[in-house]
């Protein structure tokens, strides 16, 4: 690997292409991009820079995020290697979600993949039933076949579903299991046309996906967020295919959200929130996310006059609007079209979207902003129940700058808005446990510590935040046979100290981070939020009609309860272990 020259131009250049940035090294800007990466906003807004000189910073830092770019012997501690050059091994690195992803060509990093076209009968089946309040049971793992469909209604009124690990078999056909492929199969309808929304594509495996239920000449339109030369160049190749990058608006922001629309020839809509990159190592080797709405008709002109717009009791039909409009793009036009005119009153979670922007808390129409933690808050404090003693548990694959102490943010402000419910306001500080797995815990992964590429913690973020420590415990999920997948899932939810109920359940593309559930600025009027998210609010009021899920049987957890907690010698996985 050779050491690069420096720009000629130095703190002058002006380039915006990413091979200028690979060839030459430009230590002032790599500096910046570093601090973008730690999550040292004041830090960087503090600057003042140009915006040219602000766009080549963040381009800069999504080559460093994605690996493509590596830097050779810096250290932002270490002012005396600031000046030396920058080196590439993309053969082992690829773009991630905001996140370095580990790329998969190399047969000395990771075992060959296991290509089955049929599962063996041989493999053990692990039936697992557990009961709910109805009297019928949840197969959480069954030997029967079931097209997605049939799973969907298997897994009603829920419909939350992991992904299934290539490298598990024992996951493949798991009733509560998903394949991102499966979001296009034929049993949930014939497909029209269909919307992307992620963070990093690969292009080759998405219109394979596509091709796989012979759907690849339907309309897509993909809205996407790191930088992508194929994609760019894709819609001249393939004809049906749109292709919009979302640049970030801010330098710690990008467009994380991750969900998929699909029209169908009835006319009906269905949506699809989940965790996965459009990558191929997300959904193979990785623990992802999924939920599924119910198939949405159009909306009957009888209909209409009964129900008014369509919208269920949680408002997710006209959250999910307002998250669509704040794009201000032409091409969603139709799809924003294709919600208003669509009967989503069946749907039973509650939307959750950061947009970027800096939302006034409080204004002439709203109470509070409606966007990231603060509208999960108010939508807690209408409609979830408490219990006097209860754990917020966050569960995530990429952690922000948090500030000096557990206050500033993590307890005080994300917290607090957890904790929120419509009963009496909770005394006390909020209690907090957070997941996110540690060294140990990545190299006995399926991949060892190639594993851990989608965990982009720095030791050097963490060493402004050591307090955090405190906070972290162990990946383990044995009861979805998923300890070894490491998880690029994020979920949020508030359980019993029993571990038997939870108040609430968020499955969303948001990690433990300012830029994606938002933090008060301005003596707390604005509520400052810097990247698109998208998630869902599961609520017992609206899926059970009662106060509290029932663990084990009514929601299934993606990790076990009791939670473990670090060890004496434990540390968080670095991103660095990597490089």
């Amino acid at each position: 690997m050779d050491t690069k020259d420096h720009c000629k131009y130095g703190s002058t250049c002006f380039r915006r292409n990413k091979h200028h940035f690979l060839e030459f090294s430009h230590p002032f800007i790599e500096e910046i991009a570093l601090k973008i990466n730690n999550g040292e906003i004041e830090a960087v807004l503090s600057l003042e820079l140009k915006t040219d000189l602000l766009e080549q910073a963040q381009l800069v830092a999504e080559l460093i995020e994605s690996g493509e770019l590596i830097l050779e012997g810096r250290s932002m501690e270490n002012t005396a290697e600031k000046n030396q050059g920058v080196k590439r091994n993309a053969s082992t690195m690829e773009t991630g979600d905001s996140e370095t992803e580990i790329k998969e060509n190399s047969s000395q990093h990771k075992e060959k993949r296991i290509k089955a076209a049929v599962i063996d009968e041989s493999i053990p089946s692990h039936v697992n039933k557990m009961a709910n309040d109805s009297g019928t049971s949840i197969k959480i793992v069954s030997s029967d076949k079931l097209n997605p469909q049939q799973k969907i209604e298997a897994s009603a009124p829920v419909n939350y579903f992991l992904s299934s690990v290539e490298n598990i078999p024992e996951t493949w056909d798991q009733t509560l299991t998903l394949k991102f492929s499966e979001l296009l199969h034929p049993s949930l309808g014939v497909l029209e046309k269909s919307v992307q929304f992620n963070f990093m594509v690969e292009l080759g495996w998405l219109l394979a996906q596509y091709c796989y239920h012979k759907v690849q000449r339907k309309p897509l339109l993909v809205i996407y967020g790191a930088e992508s030369e194929e994609l760019s160049a894709a819609q001249s190749r393939v004809p049906t295919l749109h292709a919009i990058r979302v640049k970030p608006k801010y330098p710690f922001g990008s467009h994380h959200t991750k969900m998929s629309m699909m029209s169908y020839e009835d006319g009906s809509l269905r949506i699809a929130v989940h965790t996965g990159n459009l990558i191929e190592s997300d959904w193979e080797d990785r623990t992802q996310g999924i939920w599924v709405s119910p198939s949405c008709p159009p909306l009957s002109s009888e209909a209409s006059e009964k129900m008014g717009d369509g919208d269920s009791l949680t408002g997710f039909k006209n959250d999910l609007i307002r998250y669509l409009e704040s794009y201000s793009l032409s091409a969603l036009q139709p799809w924003i079209e294709k919600v208003h005119q669509a009967d989503m009153s069946n749907i039973n979670v509650c939307f959750i979207p950061s947009s970027p922007g800096s939302h006034p808390i409080q204004s002439k129409n709203e109470k509070v902003s409606r966007w990231g933690h603060l509208h999960l808050s108010w939508l807690l404090q209408q409609h979830a129940s408490s219990e006097a003693d209860e754990s917020v548990v966050m569960q995530c694959s990429s952690i922000g700058s948090l500030g000096p102490s557990p206050s500033s943010w993590l307890v005080g402000e994300l917290g607090v808005s957890m904790t929120a419910s419509s009963g009496v306001v909770k005394l006390g500080q909020p209690n907090v446990q957070v997941i996110y797995p540690c060294f140990q815990d990545v190299k006995s992964s399926i991949h060892g510590l190639l594993g851990g590429g989608c965990l982009p913690y720095s030791r050097q973020g963490h060493n402004k935040q050591t307090w955090f420590t405190e906070f972290l415990h162990k990946w383990r999920s044995e009861s979805r046979l998923r300890t070894k997948a490491m998880p690029h899932i994020k979920s949020y939810a508030r359980v019993s100290n029993d571990f038997s109920r939870a108040s609430f359940f968020v499955l969303t593309s948001a990690n433990v981070s300012k830029a994606a559930w938002g933090m008060r600025t301005n003596k707390a009027s604005t509520l400052m939020i810097q990247s698109f998210e998208a998630g869902v609010l599961f609520l017992p009021k609206f899926i059970f009609g009662e106060k509290h899920f029932l663990l084990g049987k009514q929601l299934f957890l993606p990790y076990d309860l009791p939670l473990t907690k670090y060890g004496l010698g434990d540390e968080p996985w670095f991103i660095d272990n990597l490089r």
